[in-house]
């Protein structure tokens, strides 16, 4: 709510966003970077994430630099594997701490219903 309501707002009240897509795959961005763990668009648009064949010759992760590249053309993940490890360290630690927030550790799920937090965490 204080973005909405502070004109004056001018820091990012956390440090990263998690998003989810429509098909439960997840992605998290930080400042310029986007981080997908994911080879599919995660939605609508393609490669769809029923497109099998297409997605076996993609990447399963995808690093954007939403500055440069605001539409998401070029995956950068080859070129920045240190901010892919960064990015997929804080997804980890949101996700044992169950939050994204500052304080104390909260119960979540165990991440047997998303592979992706399986592989995260395995």
């Amino acid at each position: 709510m204080p973005v909405l309501v502070n004109t004056d707002y001018t820091e990012p009240i956390r440090e990263a966003t998690v998003h989810h897509s429509i098909n439960g795959e997840f992605s998290i961005r930080k400042g310029d970077w986007k981080l997908l763990l994911s080879a599919s668009s995660g939605g609508w648009s393609e490669p769809t994430p029923g497109n099998r064949e297409a997605l076996s010759k993609l990447p399963r992760v995808q690093l954007y630099n939403m500055a440069t590249d605001p539409a998401e053309q070029k995956n950068v993940q080859a070129e920045y594997p240190d901010k892919v490890k960064e990015l997929k360290d804080l997804l980890l630690k949101y996700i044992r701490e169950g939050r994204s927030t500052p304080g104390k550790p909260q119960p979540n799920d165990n991440g047997n219903e998303w592979k992706q937090v399986q592989d995260l965490l395995n």
